[in-house]
């Protein structure tokens, strides 16, 4: 027997995916999953990011292009995430998140727990 969904999880989905929402009301799923994956491995190369979302690094480096400042065609971007050259590697594209990527992340923190929730931070 399946375990019981508990109301008030399906309801932080809800208001995670209504934040992505939010930012653009278009936005693709696989945007959102990307967004989360660069936040949970900041540093991350695209080619990582494909293999991490099981999808072809073309589409992996379109969406960092969506979530970055600059999408296609001179359109503006969410600009929640950089992708940079790595020094190393001139061909690798390091992505992390920009300043508004870090206040994006920061509200979905806030909406999956709230204040109240969290543990009180050592001194």
């Amino acid at each position: 027997m399946p375990a019981r969904v508990r109301p008030d999880e399906v309801t932080t989905v809800v208001h995670v995916l209504e934040a992505f929402r939010k930012l653009d009301p278009d936005l693709p799923i696989q945007y959102a999953l990307s967004f989360m994956t660069i936040a949970q491995n900041e540093g991350i190369s695209i080619g990582e990011l494909a293999e991490r979302l099981g999808i072809a690094q073309s589409s992996a480096s379109r969406n960092v292009a969506a979530l970055s400042r600059w999408h296609s065609f001179g359109k503006a971007g969410l600009d929640l995430v950089q992708a940079q050259e790595d020094p190393r590697e001139r061909r690798r594209k390091i992505v992390t998140l920009t300043d508004n990527g870090r206040t994006f992340l920061e509200e979905l923190r806030a909406i999956v727990s709230p204040r109240e929730m969290r543990p009180a931070k050592s001194a």
